[in-house]
C-alpha cells in the first residue's frame, strides 16, 4: 500500500465518510444524526499525483450515535481505523502495528474527526464553524457541498449527495488529489454494537 494509505491519510478519510453517513432526510438538522448504529459498504477509488494509477480499496463503515465510529478496511489488505469519543485507534494487522491517540488533539487530520462527532450528535454551529455549506436538490437527487472556510485547511472541496439512489462522496484535496467514495446501506439496528464492540476490541489488542 502507498505511504498516502497510512495512518494520517486514514485519519484523515474517516471523517469524510462519517460527514456522509447520516445525510438522507429531508431537513438539514436531521439530516446531521444518526438515529441506530449503522453500517456500510464502500467502495473507494483516490487519483494521487504520487501514484501512477489510482488507488481503490473497499470494506465495511460502522457508526454508532453514541460517537463510535470504525472503518474496516478489507481490500487491498485488512486495516481498521476508529473513534471513540475519547481516542483515535489504529491497526494494522499484517505488520500488527498498533497506535493510539487521545481526544480531542490539535493534530490536523484528526480535527475533522473531533468535528464529525459532534456533527452526529445534531451540533450544526461545529459544522459551520469550519464549512460554508451550500445544499440542493438535483434532477436526480441532491447534493451538499462543504467548503472550507480556513486556507490552510486540507481540504479544496467536499461533495456529498445522492444521484439516482447511488450515494457518493466526492472530495478534492488543496494539492489537487481527489478521491470518490460509492457507499450502499447494509445493516443497521442495535445488534451492530456487538459488532463494533469486537472490532474495537481487536484494535485495542484485547
Amino acid at each position: 500500500m502507498a505511504r498516502r494509505s497510512g495512518w494520517t491519510d486514514h485519519c484523515r478519510w474517516l471523517w469524510l465518510w462519517l460527514c456522509w453517513l447520516p445525510v438522507w432526510a429531508a431537513d438539514p438538522a436531521a439530516r446531521l444524526q444518526l438515529d441506530q448504529p449503522r453500517q456500510f459498504h464502500y467502495e473507494e477509488t483516490r487519483h494521487l499525483a504520487l501514484l501512477a494509477r489510482p488507488w481503490q480499496g473497499s470494506g465495511f463503515l460502522l457508526a454508532d450515535p453514541d460517537g463510535t465510529l470504525v472503518k474496516l478496511q478489507l481490500l487491498p489488505e485488512r486495516l481498521i481505523l476508529v473513534a471513540t469519543p475519547d481516542e483515535l485507534l489504529y491497526y494494522h494487522p499484517a505488520s500488527g502495528e498498533r497506535r493510539r491517540l487521545p481526544l480531542p488533539t490539535a493534530l490536523p487530520q484528526v480535527q475533522g474527526i473531533v468535528l464529525l462527532q459532534r456533527l452526529l450528535r445534531g451540533d450544526l454551529q461545529a459544522v459551520a464553524a469550519d464549512f460554508s455549506l451550500d445544499e440542493r436538490e438535483t434532477a436526480a437527487g441532491w447534493r451538499l457541498v462543504l467548503t472550507p472556510k480556513h486556507p490552510d485547511s486540507h481540504f479544496r472541496r467536499v461533495t456529498l449527495g445522492e444521484d439516482n439512489g447511488r450515494r457518493y462522496l466526492e472530495i478534492v484535496e488543496a494539492d489537487g488529489d481527489r478521491t470518490r467514495m460509492i457507499l450502499t446501506p447494509d445493516e443497521q439496528g442495535p445488534h451492530l454494537r456487538v459488532r463494533i464492540a469486537r472490532l474495537v476490541q481487536q484494535a485495542w489488542g484485547e
